[in-house]
């Protein structure tokens, strides 16, 4: 493994000051360990070895055919994924400089993904049983308000110690993990009309934010790419006297038809997640709110709460919430449960959470409620940080 402690001056200019503020210093800088190309290819060494001498035996059994031949071509195909994963190995970038994560990877055409250091909130090591044996692994990382990693490392000598490295790294930069502590993801779940949003407002009441994904989603409707796409599939009928998209249309489409639901999903859902992460990214680097509150229909549905730290369930009562959709969205009980239908019961959604608020009661006892969930939950934070 080499570590290089060096400084790069990125800017051109000859003023001092800024040369210096500019200047960034490489902590790691390594190619993965010789033993990945071997863990790229072995599948490849064992079947071509195996069936190379099913060749030679097979040639000696039935002499004629030139087995003989097509088995030494076998072994130059394996010659050559060899030689791939070689180039492969040189051409790949593992940097981490006191303010960003580098990986690059690519012949043809070379990916290269960056991510600063204050946007680092998990780092995971993934090791196979190839990889194990020889003491190497790859290192995930993903960003504040993300499930998916974004950033790999592949083939890294003693992944957990780099790992605490790049920990240590991100603690000394103020970045990272040593915000978590301060800040929560929290998802909400409930049925229709439980009363998420009035759960919202009490964290906000104690510092918080919320993204609202309905809000989202409604604005995700506005742009012009989404509504040019939706008038593709299901023509100008869904669209009102302005020209704009009739929710209400769209909703009846979708609720009629679990496939269009499907398809509808797949075209908002990234657009939601793109204004959750940069309401994160915004949260964080404020640096006095306690926490993002994803307020999400679909939560567990769209995966969303695997981007969150704790996910709390909103309790309310069949008959209330019955009360509150007929007066609020003139629906009657069927309509509610058709609607509820098309989610996950909330029997799920209760054995998923991690805690439960109860909203059917007075409006009095829901900040005392809210107030204990969200110390617990920071609490468990700053524990799991510091394990």
């Amino acid at each position: 493994m080499h570590r290089v402690a060096m400084r790069y001056n990125w800017g051109m200019g000859k003023d001092s000051t800024q040369s210096k503020s500019r200047e960034e210093k490489v902590i790691y800088d390594d190619l993965p360990h010789p033993v990945f190309i071997v863990t790229q290819s072995w599948r490849w060494i064992v079947f071509g070895v195996l069936l190379w001498g099913l060749m030679i035996w097979l040639d000696g059994q039935l002499p004629g055919y030139g087995l003989v031949f097509w088995g030494w071509g076998v072994l130059l195909l394996v010659v050559l994924r060899v030689i791939y994963a070689a180039i492969d190995r040189a051409v790949r970038i593992q940097r981490m400089t006191n303010r960003r994560i580098i990986a690059g990877f690519g012949i043809l055409s070379t990916v290269r993904t960056e991510m600063p250091l204050e946007r680092v909130q998990h780092l995971v090591v993934v090791r196979t049983l190839v990889e194990r044996l020889f003491g190497i692994g790859s290192i995930g990382i993903s960003s504040a308000g993300t499930g998916v990693v974004e950033l790999v490392w592949r083939g890294v000598e003693q992944p957990e110690r780099v790992r605490e490295m790049i920990r240590s790294t991100i603690s000394e930069s103020g970045g990272g993990a040593s915000k978590n502590k301060r800040m929560a993801i929290i998802g909400l779940v409930g049925g229709i009309g439980s009363g998420k949003s009035t759960v919202a407002r009490a964290f906000e009441d104690l510092g918080c934010v919320v993204s609202d994904s309905d809000k989202a989603g409604a604005e995700a409707l506005k742009r012009s790419e989404v509504i040019k796409e939706l008038v593709s599939w299901w023509g100008d009928e869904i669209l009102d006297d302005s020209g704009a998209v009739d929710r209400k249309k769209v909703a009846q489409i979708v609720f009629r038809d679990p496939e269009q639901r499907v398809r509808l999903e797949k075209l908002v859902h990234p657009l939601i997640h793109e204004s959750r992460h940069a309401m994160i990214i915004s949260a964080r680097s404020d640096g006095g709110i306690r926490a993002v509150i994803v307020d999400a229909p679909l939560l567990f549905e769209a995966g969303v709460d695997s981007e969150c730290d704790s996910v709390v369930f909103v309790q309310t009562p069949k008959r209330i919430r019955a009360q509150r959709v007929l007066e609020g969205r003139g629906w009657d009980e069927s309509e509610l449960d058709r609607r509820e239908k098309a989610q996950l019961s909330l029997e799920h959604k209760r054995e998923r959470a991690d805690h439960i608020v109860t909203n059917g009661g007075s409006q009095d006892e829901l900040p005392p409620q809210v107030a204990r969930i969200l110390d617990e939950i920071e609490r468990s934070l700053m524990d799991s940080d510091g394990a």
